[in-house]
């Protein structure tokens, strides 16, 4: 009788050592990240500027246009600040995650 359960004790502590290296023993996988997308709207092509038109011979035509292609500018810069916003912003946090 006692040597029957001196077997299972061992058995049960051989159990138990095996479990407990064999959870030790994971392996981690390391995590890659892709660097991420950026947004549409900040993608999408330029507006061209208007050419002042040909036949245009009063200055009220000269600051229409003017005024039209700066409008134009002032919004494709804002799209350049955002760029380089967004672009900065996850290159520092893909640096930080990805310990690169």
């Amino acid at each position: 009788m006692d040597n029957k359960k001196q077997c299972i004790g061992i058995v049960i502590i051989a159990i138990i050592i095996l479990v407990l290296t064999t959870g030790c023993a994971s392996t981690t996988v390391p995590v890659t990240m892709n660097f991420p997308e950026a947004s549409e709207p900040i993608l999408l092509e330029p507006e061209e500027l208007e050419p002042l038109p040909a036949d245009a011979k009063e200055l009220t035509d000269l600051l229409e246009n003017t005024t039209v292609n700066y409008g134009k500018y002032r919004e494709l810069k804002i799209k350049y600040i955002q760029w380089q916003r967004w672009f900065n912003s996850n290159r520092r946090l893909h640096k930080e995650t990805t310990n690169e």
